[in-house]
């Protein structure tokens, strides 16, 4: 067995924040401080996250939010989806996916997503919000192990942008772990935001130069692109329950229904059969992986006509009878995919906030693959994202079909459990194809099995695909629920102890008892950290 890493835990009466990065959770912790609510703590967090963890979000991308108001008693997605150029044309659509240059960009919508929740549902100004960030990226970054990481795996790409290689590298290597990344370049453009609103990212000067770089370098976002801003969408939140618990979380575009696909398969077997650190619990968890995964990439759901659609079986309890029944059937299955879905192996990040009045926001935003595009925009300090990749190219059938103004697919799937009606756990992961089943793990662990926040979200992870093949971190678990697994005909990869791939969950627990404290938990599979306000 692997030793064991240390986890970043925080306990608070006036809330918690637990992010990815230790910059982005003081920025939120900051915010509760100042007297701000849960959104605005959120929103620094966000905003900051896109300093301290350029790899994985920044303004060039895309956010996805889930929020509980408690006072309203109102639960409601932001989908804050990214666009695809208008200048696009069906039946000029390339052959393969866009995945690198200005060309691999849609519109970047984490400024009008995050910049109109805020807005909308925060106490503070934008420029209180925007302030950590703007610090944060001005006097520079601590590179983390992570990072070092990451820009040497794609350091071949980034070295082709002079904008990047300036920041990114020193000499010729990549920034050393341990070495400041200073990102003034960002810190203005942030303080043109501060100063002028988030509409200026759009309709103002920010937005005039991204489309003069666009121009310049043969991209395809232009002034109507900008100009039509990519305001996010309020959506109703998926509703379902798992034992005792009701779960809130993300519909179409998210794959909120592949987690409750799943739970609905799990809530068939007792719960001593599914602990997923003996043989039959995680052989029932990988197959219960495999059947929701396979089912929604075969039954795709435009975002707009869910609710209205009659293709809502995936989430029904009845349906998931006939899958508990499989699988107690058989124990090794060959599903045949026969609806391709777009790639979506991207990088995101995620952040967790609730405050003491117990509003909760949970904020799953991406740049797609790590780095996004590989490319910077001049003088502008931000990545675009490469969400063209994360399109259909081929079914004009398919709801995600890459259209002009189309919003790409999305895996992301934040998640609120309720008790007798009271927000008892916010979590939330990156992952792509991932996140479900990561989040799906640390809940049957926590109701289950009952274990506690931090040893769910610490314990051995692993993950099956629709079409049976199985990342797990092999020497955290037992050469018995090896074995199992590839009894089971699953096709094993080994992944290193604490994997960077398998998930990284941000989770909150709130107090439901007279005098308990709220507890937030950071995954120790990144650099992230929770912390609550003085």
């Amino acid at each position: 067995m692997a030793d064991a890493r240390p986890v970043s835990t925080a306990s608070s009466n006036g809330g918690m924040v637990s992010t990815a990065s230790s910059y982005a959770t003081r920025a939120g912790v900051e915010m509760l401080n100042k007297g701000g609510n849960a959104v605005d703590a959120a929103a620094a967090a966000a905003f900051c996250l896109g300093v301290s963890e350029p790899q994985a979000s920044g303004i060039g991308g895309q956010s996805m939010a889930l929020i509980h108001l408690q006072e309203e008693g109102r639960s409601f997605t932001l989908d804050g989806s990214s666009r695809a150029p208008y200048v696009l044309s069906p039946e000029k659509n390339p052959v393969k996916p866009i995945k690198l240059g200005l060309r691999s960009s849609t519109v970047p919508s984490t400024p009008a997503a995050i910049g109109y929740m805020q807005e909308t549902y925060g106490k503070l100004s934008l420029a209180e919000v925007l302030a950590p960030a703007i610090q944060t990226a001005r006097e520079g970054i601590t590179v983390s192990r992570l990072l070092h990481r990451m820009i040497v795996k794609e350091a071949e790409q980034l070295r082709k942008d002079p904008l990047i290689f300036k920041n990114y590298f020193s000499g010729r290597k990549p920034l050393a772990e341990g070495a400041l990344l200073q990102q003034s370049e960002l810190a203005d453009t942030l303080e043109e935001m501060a100063e002028k609103g988030w509409r200026d990212f759009y309709t103002g000067g920010i937005g005039q130069r991204i489309i003069e770089d666009m121009k310049k370098r043969n991209g395809l976002i232009t002034e109507v692109d900008l100009h039509q801003i990519p305001m996010p969408v309020e959506r109703g939140v998926l509703e379902s329950s798992y034992r005792e618990y009701d779960i809130v979380t993300y519909p179409p575009p998210g794959a909120g229904r592949v987690l409750v696909q799943i739970l609905n398969t799990l809530e068939g077997f007792e719960a001593e059969e599914l602990d997923p650190d003996q043989p039959l619990g995680a052989v029932i968890l990988a197959l219960a992986f495999r059947f929701a995964l396979n089912y929604r990439q075969r039954m795709p759901v435009h975002p707009d006509h869910y609710f209205q659609s009659l293709t809502q079986e995936l989430v029904d309890k009845n349906y998931a009878d006939e899958i508990i029944k499989r699988i107690k059937e058989i124990y090794h299955l060959a599903l045949k995919d026969t609806f391709v879905p777009p790639p979506t192996s991207g990088e995101t990040t995620h952040l967790s906030v609730v405050d003491k009045d117990g509003n909760a926001v949970g904020v799953t935003q991406s740049i797609e693959l790590v780095f996004g595009s590989k490319k910077m925009a001049a003088g502008l300090g931000f990545f675009y994202n490469n969400y063209m990749s994360a399109f259909e190219y081929k079914d004009v059938t398919h709801p995600y079909y890459l259209l002009p103004g189309g919003r790409p697919w999305s895996s992301v799937a934040p998640v609120l459990l309720l008790k007798k009606g009271r927000p008892q756990y916010l979590l939330g992961s990156p992952g792509s194809a991932r996140i479900s089943t990561t989040l799906a793990q640390v809940i049957t662990r926590l109701v289950d099995q009952g274990e506690s926040l931090e040893a769910a979200i610490a314990a051995p992870r692993f993950h099956a695909s629709d079409a049976g093949e199985l990342m797990i971190e092999k020497e955290r678990f037992s050469m018995e629920v090896n074995q199992a697994l590839r009894l089971a005909s699953f096709k094993i990869t080994k992944r290193d102890p604490y994997s960077f791939y398998l998930g990284c969950v941000q989770g909150v627990q709130m107090p439901v008892r007279w005098l308990e404290q709220f507890q937030g938990v950071a995954d120790p599979r990144r650099d992230g950290t929770a912390q609550g306000p003085e």
